[in-house]
């Protein structure tokens, strides 16, 4: 194999690795509390927030530079976020100031 096939199969190789890291992570609401309770992204990549609680949620992201209100999410909702940003945020429901949750994002 040629030099040049070499270095495209590595390219082939990094942009899929690439793909896969920037897939969403899932965290769920239920119990009132975050599950998981700390999650570490990379740049680009989302967070899917679902409610599998009985009662409805509002997810607020904050930290350097974001601020991010997901509204109010029913029983059984979705809310996703990307960051676009590295360093540490702060998730809670605004409804409910128990529910903490810590991102760091690389």
């Amino acid at each position: 194999m040629s030099t040049r096939h070499h270095i495209l199969a590595l390219i082939s190789t990094l942009l899929a690795t690439a793909a896969i890291a920037a897939e969403p992570v899932t965290v769920t609401q239920k119990g009132l509390v975050f599950t998981p309770n700390e999650v570490t992204l990379v740049k680009g990549q989302a967070i899917e927030f679902v409610n599998d609680d009985t009662t409805a949620h509002n997810v607020l992201v904050t930290g350097d530079g974001v601020s991010f209100n997901g509204g109010l999410q029913a029983p059984g909702g979705h809310v996703k976020y990307t960051f676009t940003k590295s360093g540490t945020f702060a998730v809670g429901c605004g409804i409910h100031p128990k529910m903490k949750l810590t991102i760091t994002v690389n």
